[in-house]
């Protein structure tokens, strides 16, 4: 919510809240003066139950004065909770009303005779009150559904209460006029029974959001809509708090382990965007997680574990034999690494993947030096070398199945030789034998010279 809104629904908030008050002084000062003139139960309960509708309508503008305020060092999540508190006190002054004309119905029923005088001024209060609850309950309904303000619904719930006690009360009067004077008494207890009922669904709502009870069906919905997230792997971990008007959500998403920080940051923007459509202005924390080796392919797990350890992997094949599975893999490190490094990570490796598929009986790891040297540029060579690239493509072209040598290209880092060739060979040739040449052809090239450390042979049929 922008900041032209939030203070646009503050204004409308405290406007309809100062009404409010002076609607409850009005009504209360009105049906007390009645109710002690006639000694109707009936009109001094509702001057009673008007009497807290003040009370619970000034604390409601109290409460939106307050609950609007920013977050701030001592209340990180801001002061919305003080809506809620404001409607619970509501809730329980509503359910000490009902408790005191409850005893005054069952006193005038059984134990004492109270005299009640009906007439134009007695009805008249109640056709007034019942005018202003109106007026006034619809409006605050409305600016608490547009705010989304709990104490103003409580508010709301007041007023619109009042309408039906009463018509409670004046349903009373009227068997009193015609000659039922205990009527009185009943609809007195209708009303506090209904305004038990209300008080109720208030007082629940309100212990909801102080005991951050997450609506139901609600923590399902964060969960579908954040595995509609495309990357989204798992989803966890769900808290959700309503503070006044305000929704917190809190949650962790496994991700693939190897994303970029920029990636990861564009799937907890994308997962805020999806929660912010079903929940408008909500507070969402995404906590990113990467999502746990084994719970992916043999395959992928593997490749992303040597990654994790900074192993590049190739040629990676898995076989089915007697007693189970066995995985054959190329690993490759630096120049520089020593054979005993490289056997230690690589162990360190083939445990993680036995330990995580333990139909995995076999692994074994060809250990290679790179080929590739990150940071460092090479330089085309072929040219400068003349003899040399005659040579090696002699030593290619010698190899049985080789019909001709194309796009030789020598480059050099460090001295050290990068050879790369394509060997033309007949179209009819099993893959298999195909194979087997480039093999031959690279250990050939790899004995014409100590500087090559690395051969790339590509196979072409030829036309």
């Amino acid at each position: 919510m922008d900041t032209g809104t939030a203070q646009s629904h503050y204004k409308e908030k405290i406007s309809i809240a100062r009404a409010s008050v002076l609607a409850a002084v009005l009504l209360t000062g009105l049906k007390l003066a009645v109710g002690l003139w006639t000694g109707s139960l009936g009109i001094l309960s509702e001057a009673a139950h008007s009497g807290l509708d003040l009370m619970a309508a000034a604390m409601t503008w109290f409460s939106v004065s307050v609950s609007d305020r920013p977050a701030d060092a001592k209340h990180p999540y801001g002061h919305s909770k003080i809506d809620n508190l404001s409607a619970l006190i509501e809730t329980l002054l509503l359910l000490l009303t009902c408790i005191w004309i409850m005893y005054e119905a069952v006193q005038r029923l059984f134990f004492k005779q109270v005299e009640v005088q009906v007439n134009l001024y007695s009805f008249g209060v109640i056709i007034i009150a019942i005018i202003i609850d109106y007026s006034r309950g619809t409006a605050l309904a409305r600016t608490a559904k547009k705010t989304k303000s709990a104490a103003l619904e409580a508010d709301a719930m007041h007023f619109l209460s009042d309408i039906a006690s009463s018509l409670m009360v004046l349903a009373g009067l009227a068997l009193t006029k015609w000659g039922y004077p205990k009527a009185d008494a009943f609809c007195s207890l209708a009303v506090a029974a209904l305004v038990i009922w209300v008080s109720f669904r208030l007082g629940k709502k309100a212990v909801d959001a102080l005991t951050d009870s997450a609506p139901l069906g609600q923590v399902e919905q964060v969960r579908q809509a954040t595995l509609a997230v495309p990357g989204v792997r798992k989803v966890y971990d769900i808290r959700m708090r309503l503070a006044g008007a305000k929704q917190f959500i809190d949650l962790k998403v496994c991700l693939q382990p190897n994303l970029p920080l920029g990636a990861v940051h564009e799937r907890t923007e994308a997962i805020e965007h999806a929660l912010q459509a079903l929940f408008e202005d909500a507070d969402i924390l995404v906590h990113a997680e990467p999502d746990e080796p084994g719970s992916l392919g043999m395959a992928e797990t593997a490749f992303q574990l040597a990654q994790m350890q900074g192993i590049n992997i190739h040629d990676l094949q898995v076989h089915r034999f007697d007693r189970g599975l066995q995985m054959d893999m190329h690993l490759e490190w630096p120049f520089e690494t020593s054979l005993g490094d490289a056997h230690r990570e690589a162990s360190t490796l083939e445990e993680k993947l036995q330990k995580l598929f333990p139909e995995l009986s076999v692994v074994h790891s060809h250990l290679e030096s790179s080929s590739t040297e990150y940071g460092k540029s090479r330089q085309d060579v072929t040219g400068r070398y003349p003899e040399e690239s005659a040579g090696i493509a002699r030593e290619a072209g010698m190899v049985e199945g080789v019909d001709a040598v194309k796009q030789l290209l020598i480059l050099e880092s460090d001295k050290r030789w990068h050879v790369s060739l394509t060997c033309m060979a007949n179209p009819e040739m099993p893959l298999r034998e195909a194979h087997s040449l480039a093999t031959e052809v690279e250990s050939r090239i790899n004995a014409f010279s100590k500087r090559i450390c690395s051969v790339s042979v590509h196979t072409e049929p030829m036309p």
